[in-house]
């Protein structure tokens, strides 16, 4: 309508927003509520995580973190035992081919890997070292196990000692890794009071135990056999 002076009139009509569009105020609540239900979700999913009772923690690969399986020792007197990473699949001495059957074991605790009186002496003649292996050799139908352990001492004479008291009749030894269920191999025998070598050099003493599996019979082969195994020692870990 014109106004009859024909000038606009002082207050002109408020012009409302196009459509789709909102005043500061609105979009300031809009992001408000949107914020609180980012937050409200991110702490919904951060209970379910803390509370969920077969969450895995992830090791730094990325990969689920399990629990190592107890040592033969146990691990709680201060010294240490780990299977060796290093242990050769095959080792060839003499004319024998002797296949690992599983990882070296390597501890400093040797009185707890030994038994009768070598495990009295050796607890109060700690060794430095012992690293015992367990190997298969095959020749024509025979097969053979061996316990091949090396033992390293303070010094040669303490080594001499405990080689004169390996080598003697019914003063135990130590333990090789079946006998003690440190390894479980399926038909295993035991290799303890068979055929035995040993050998000193310097500070180690190596001793060496073997019998064949399935009650085969040739005394001649297995102590040719525990002989030659002797030198496998030197590529344990």
């Amino acid at each position: 309508m014109t106004h009859p002076t024909g000038q606009r009139p002082e207050n002109p009509t408020t012009v409302l927003p196009l459509a789709g569009q909102r005043s500061p105020t609105v979009r300031a609540l809009l992001l408000a509520v949107a914020l609180l239900g980012v937050a409200v979700l991110s702490g919904f999913v951060w209970w379910l995580i803390r509370h969920d009772p077969g969450a895995m923690t992830p090791t730094a690969g990325g990969q689920p973190a399990t629990t190592a399986p107890a040592t033969s020792d146990g691990g709680t007197d201060g010294t240490s035992t780990s299977p060796s990473d290093t242990t050769p699949s095959e080792v060839t001495a003499g004319r024998f081919t002797f296949r690992a059957m599983a990882p070296t074991d390597v501890t400093s605790d040797c009185a707890g890997v030994s038994y009768g009186k070598v495990r009295n002496w050796l607890a109060n003649n700690p060794c430095q070292q012992v690293s015992r292996g367990l190997y298969a050799t095959t020749v024509g139908e025979a097969k053979a196990l061996v316990s091949v352990i090396a033992v390293t001492m303070p010094s040669d004479g303490k080594a001499s000692e405990l080689k004169g008291i390996t080598d003697t009749s019914g003063t135990g030894n130590v333990s090789d890794m079946v006998r003690d269920g440190t390894v479980r191999l399926p038909s295993a025998p035991q290799v303890a009071g068979r055929a035995y070598a040993s050998r000193l050099k310097g500070d180690t003493v190596v001793i060496v135990e073997g019998a064949f599996y399935g009650g085969h019979s040739d005394r001649a082969l297995l102590d040719e056999i525990a002989t030659a195994a002797v030198g496998v020692a030197k590529h344990q870990g």
